[in-house]
């Protein structure tokens, strides 16, 4: 197992990735902004905890969550596909077994997308907090506990969509599958809950990284993000080791 992961650890972290993690922040950071322009110009003290409850507002907005199913695939939802493509795949084979290959795929899939939107939300959190926590009254640590919970659920979200990514371009074969894919199952999935009243919260992306709305808190929501993740990963070793055997 370890000698398929290191490869997939230095496949995975390089300068896009760095990039993709500040086009995330950049995208909260500026959703953010407006809600502080609506405010200008500021004359008193902020309230406490303003530089945290203004990137927790960003989060729940439907700007910055139709973006994760998007930028969480970038890392490494398309990297099963460069490797048969490529041929590589028979280097990392000759060192390791399919499900150990497998396997690796999938975990760091899952952690590459997650991290993406969770570092990209933490260096947000950490602009806003230099920018706004001298103006502000004393912080209480109640709104850094949401903040964390919410980040929490980004993480497992966005690392379900690069999960289901890679498991979809097993279909095709093609790396702009694994891209496209997560973004049209999550529109179908906004459309059908909002037009059809599917009367279910399950189905509803926006409400994957809302804890309140769970039956257990953000437990139910870990629990359930996790076993969707879990039931694509299957599929992806079911389809991709048939075609790993065929080579």
């Amino acid at each position: 197992m370890k000698s398929v992961m290191k490869p997939g650890l230095i496949q995975s972290i390089n300068a896009q990735f760095l990039l993709e993690i500040v086009v995330v922040a950049c995208i909260i950071e500026g959703v953010a902004l407006r809600k502080v322009w609506e405010q200008l110009p500021i004359t008193a003290l902020l309230p406490s905890n303003y530089h945290t409850e203004i990137i927790i507002d960003a989060l729940s907005t439907e700007s910055v969550l139709s973006y994760v199913p998007i930028i969480s695939t970038l890392p490494f939802s398309a990297v099963y596909v460069d490797d048969l493509t490529s041929k590589f795949v028979r280097f990392y084979l000759a060192r390791s077994d399919y499900q150990s290959y497998l396997v690796s795929r999938i975990i760091m899939c899952f952690l590459c997308g997650g991290s993406v939107i969770l570092l990209g939300g933490l260096l947000s959190w950490g602009f806003s907090t230099l920018l706004f926590l001298p103006l502000e009254k004393e912080a209480v640590a109640i709104a850094r506990t949401q903040l964390s919970q919410i980040l929490g659920l980004l993480f497992l979200s966005g690392g379900l969509w690069a999960v289901m990514g890679m498991t979809m371009s097993t279909v095709m074969e093609s790396k702009y599958i694994a891209y496209a894919s997560p973004f049209v199952i999550y529109y179908l999935l906004v459309i059908l809950c909002e037009r059809y009243s599917l009367g279910t919260y399950l189905l509803y992306p926006p409400n994957w990284t809302i804890p309140d709305i769970w039956p257990y808190g953000v437990w139910g929501a870990t629990i359930f993000l996790l076993e969707l993740t879990v039931v694509f990963g299957i599929f992806f070793m079911i389809r991709a080791g048939r075609r790993l055997r065929e080579l």
